[in-house]
């Protein structure tokens, strides 16, 4: 068996039941999974930023949510959910996929998004409330749950 991510071993946060099942869903990340995450990261996150692993998390998050389609490549293509897709598709960048591939970044992320599925851009800052709404890098997105307005 695989030892722990390094951030559950030496972390003081507790380890809860969603920690450990977004935890199963990266473990379960098949090279396909990655592409399409890739390539989503590419269109929608501040490059080279904590942005990149919030999006894959919350993009991880929906999978795991009842409310979207239970598939990175469903819910990465549902017509009309990011907007970076409506403009183009571009092929997953190799460094993009394998900086994806560190888990404790992507646990690091969910650590700061927790559940939320949704996030909105940089036009959107105005509305963003700050007690509520999470940002990973200040040039990124901020992220909600889906019954926030």
């Amino acid at each position: 068996m695989a030892p722990l991510p390094s951030i559950i071993q030496t972390s003081s946060v507790v380890i809860t039941g969603k920690t450990i099942l977004i935890l199963e869903t990266i473990l379960a990340l098949t090279p396909a999974d990655y592409d399409h995450l890739a390539r989503a990261v590419q269109v929608e996150a501040a490059p080279n930023t904590m942005d990149e692993f919030c999006v894959a998390v919350s993009i991880l998050n929906r999978v795991n949510s009842p409310m979207y389609p239970n598939s990175v490549a469903d819910v990465v293509y549902a017509p009309g959910q990011y907007e970076g897709f409506f403009y183009r598709r571009p092929a997953a960048k190799p460094h993009v996929i394998n900086k994806l591939k560190n888990t404790d970044k992507l646990l690091e992320a969910y650590s700061i998004i927790g559940d939320r599925t949704d996030f909105k851009g940089q036009a959107m800052l105005p509305y963003r409330v700050s007690s509520q709404d999470p940002m990973c890098h200040h040039r990124g997105n901020f992220y909600h749950y889906h019954w926030q307005s």
